[in-house]
């Protein structure tokens, strides 16, 4: 008996087992065991462990929606459903790299939130290092129905040749020469076909082929937050891909194809040693509008958009970049909406050294006596005089921002180190050369040996294994160096005592940020088949520490962001672009500050020509500021009869941008009647609607859908350019929407909801 009892549990067990497997198999296979549902969408996905359609609440739509993630040069061997529930799905993958048959782990887990599918990727991989791209791939079925958007610098792509043209990006920067290309804009707020393309995010990765020196933002195939979108008008449903600003983001590419494939590829992530990376993402399902979209991102990342310091909005104005100390007219810049001086004082010795360490009141020689564009300059300065220009131009109701740059050093470095010339009684500080190769030697930032020889640049030329050089022959630094960073918080901590009455800093010449150091460790590069620092990583770093100094002293920080990557302003208050005069630069400082205050750089009044009108609206379309024409300001547009008429002109309509946070309610504004282009942002005081672009109109009508927007005795007016009083509009409710009888001026209306 006890011999057939153990053959019949033995049977039994078989049996058991062999139906578990079969139960399980049938769980694994059929699609409607796998399923995640959140507000208006369902997903389904297949034993393949991938996304396999969408079924869209509204109407019932199902798409064949198809996604999954995988490293570029290996391949999937095994799948296995992990974990199922009622919200969340787990699929574990055994992966192969192809070349070296190395296996690793690959989790992709699938969670319902509110209002997204959340997709996180794990992987591990107990291996020697490496890197490979990481890519996580979304096909939405193109039709002719089918619209694909991004926050883009311009839908068109590059119209620019790459953007790193020496002599273009001078006569760029000078304002001379023919622009057209660089100058041309394009709504970015509007969809476009799906088609093939290529999109760098916030700029072209550094390669060692081309490594982009001197980058400067005029490429348009540029997006500024890692996210794409498709829609369909007919249904009015869309659904999106975000990946979370919250991961470790270095470079990343998004390729798209005419059949609504979209890859993400994000580059030199170090894969090994056991060290498990993590990748997170959302699908978010909304309507068919690029607000439902970005607003869904705004909220979900708030910290990301809003200014830390809410003064920030306060300094909101027109804004200069001077060096001017001289008298000018107050009331005058007020009517042109001027409220900000990024001071261009290099009351600095050399780059780098922004308050010395030195007595209250002990004077230096500042920057220009060493370099003025070819003319030697005799000027002396001192924390007390700084302090008191801040405090001039606090009293005449204007804001300072003073000079700060995190990535270059001194001026005139040598390399090797020159012998020194100081004598026993010269303070260290004095000397670039000296106090570099001293203090801060660790954090220069060479030239890979990887890298091509880059030798039409000019003073930005280098050769593998030398150092790269800047402006004025300055050399740029790794703030993620431990004795720079500490460098730089001195420099913010001595900013903030000796100028009270400024009211934070702007930080200059964020295209260093690309580079990678192949001479340090951050723990989660590789590049060249070996670990390295980026750049990426470095930024994020010194922020950490130069934001609360200036935050809990009531300052604000802006940025001067060669790279427009949203991660990078997450301490950020406001943002100072020094090429907004391209359409690109201003589409992407428009997208990256939809909630902070944005100005933007004219070189000259040249670039006013040939319609000013059509110059100025893009900008108020858009939400950002114009440089004023201001005396003095450095290498952007001074006084001029031309400029001062347009900023006078439109000084009222700039005044109404203040405090401005674009809205982002689905169809919350159109134009229903003629034609234009409009925007709605929520600005002190109420709500401002630019209507731009309204040809020759005489009037339009803009129909407003915002709940609380919709009542009867609203004040509502208009500014026109050259206009010196508002005039009042006439409005009416119908079906639920605020109708706004809009007359046209110069092809513009800037109407202010007052609340």
């Amino acid at each position: 008996m006890g011999k057939s009892d153990a053959v019949l549990r033995g049977i039994y067990k078989c049996a058991l087992m062999t139906f578990i497997m079969l139960l399980f198999s049938c769980v694994d296979k059929n699609p409607q065991a796998l399923m995640l549902h959140t507000s208006g969408l369902t997903l389904g996905f297949n034993a393949e462990g991938e996304i396999s359609k969408a079924i869209f609440e509204k109407g019932q739509v199902e798409k064949a929606l198809a996604g999954h993630s995988l490293l570029k040069g290996c391949v999937v061997t095994d799948v296995r459903l992990e974990k199922k529930s009622d919200d969340e799905i787990v699929f574990l993958k055994t992966v192969e790299n192809s070349t070296t048959k190395q296996t690793f782990q690959l989790t992709e887990t699938f969670k319902a939130t509110e209002n997204s599918i959340r997709w996180e990727i794990q992987i591990k991989d107990d291996g020697e290092n490496w890197s490979t791209p990481i890519q996580t791939i979304l096909n939405y079925p193109a039709s002719e129905n089918v619209k694909f958007w991004a926050p883009w610098a311009d839908p068109r792509g590059d119209l620019s040749g790459g953007g790193t043209d020496n002599k273009e990006i001078a006569n760029a920067i000078i304002g001379e020469g023919d622009l057209d290309d660089l100058m041309s804009w394009a709504d970015p707020l509007e969809p476009i076909d799906v088609a093939d393309g290529l999109w760098h995010y916030g700029a072209p990765r550094y390669e060692y082929e081309n490594p982009g020196l001197l980058y400067c933002p005029f490429q348009g195939d540029v997006i500024t937050i890692p996210m794409v979108s498709f829609w369909e008008e007919k249904d009015d449903i869309g659904l999106s891909l975000v990946l979370s600003p919250e991961d470790t983001l270095l470079d990343i590419n998004v390729q798209t194809t005419k059949a609504g494939e979209v890859t993400f590829s994000r580059y030199n992530h170090r894969i090994g040693q056991g060290k498990e990376l993590t990748f997170a993402m959302d699908i978010v399902p909304h309507q068919a509008d690029w607000r439902s979209s970005l607003g869904w991102v705004v909220n979900r990342y708030e910290n990301y958009f809003q200014p830390v310091n809410p003064l920030a909005d306060q300094i909101a104005g027109t804004g200069a970049y001077s060096n001017s100390d001289v008298s000018f007219d107050v009331e005058k810049m007020k009517k042109m909406a001027f409220r900000v001086n990024w001071r261009a004082s290099f009351d600095f010795p050399y780059m780098g050294m922004f308050a010395p360490p030195v007595d209250e009141t002990a004077e230096w020689s500042s920057f220009v006596r060493f370099r003025n564009r070819g003319k030697v300059a005799r000027k002396t300065t001192s924390m007390p005089i700084m302090q008191n220009y801040a405090k001039k131009m606090k009293d005449a109701g204007f804001y300072v921002l003073s000079y700060f740059n995190v990535t270059e050093f001194g001026t005139q470095i040598e390399y090797p180190r020159p012998k020194s010339t100081r004598t026993k009684d010269t303070p260290l500080w004095r000397d670039a050369n000296d106090y570099l190769y001293e203090n801060l030697a660790d954090a220069i930032l060479f030239a890979p040996k990887q890298q091509k020889a880059v030798l039409d640049k000019g003073i930005y030329s280098v050769k593998p294994g030398d150092p790269f050089f800047t402006w004025e022959k300055a050399i740029a630094l790794d703030p993620g160096v431990e004795s720079y960073q500490n460098f730089l918080v001195g420099q913010a901590e001595r900013t903030v005592a000796g100028i009270p009455d400024s009211f934070g800093i702007c930080i200059d010449r964020m295209d260093w940020t690309r580079f990678y150091n192949h001479s340090t460790d951050d723990g989660v590069s590789w590049m060249g088949e070996q670990p390295v620092g980026s750049l990426f990583m470095s930024w994020m770093g010194i922020m950490e520490k130069l934001h609360p100094i200036f935050h809990d002293a009531d300052k604000v920080i802006y940025v001067n962001n060669h790279v427009k990557r949203i991660e990078q302003l997450k301490y950020v208050d406001g943002i100072f672009d020094e090429f907004t005069y391209s359409g690109s630069a201003l589409n992407a400082i428009a997208f990256l500050g939809n909630q902070k205050p944005t100005l933007g750089w004219m070189s000259t009044d040249k670039q006013l020509l040939p319609d000013p009108d059509q110059v100025i609206q893009k900008f108020i379309y858009m939400g950002v500021f114009p440089m004023a024409p201001f005396p003095g300001n450095d290498h952007s547009m001074r006084p001029s009869d031309l400029a001062d008429k347009v900023y006078l002109d439109y000084g009222p309509l700039f005044d109404q941008m203040r405090g401005k946070k674009w809205v982002f309610e689905p169809h919350v504004i159109a134009i229903t009647k003629g034609e234009a282009k409009v925007n709605l942002f929520k600005t002190d005081g109420g709500y401002s609607i630019p209507v731009m672009y309204a040809g020759e109109g005489e009037a339009v009508e803009v129909t407003v859908r915002k709940e609380d927007l919709v009542k009867e005795g609203l004040k509502v007016v208009a500014y026109y350019p050259g206009d010196e009083q508002p005039t009042v509009l006439e409005t009416s409710v119908e079906a639920g929407e605020l109708k706004i009888k809009t007359p046209i001026k110069r092809s513009c209306a800037m109407i202010k909801i007052e609340i």
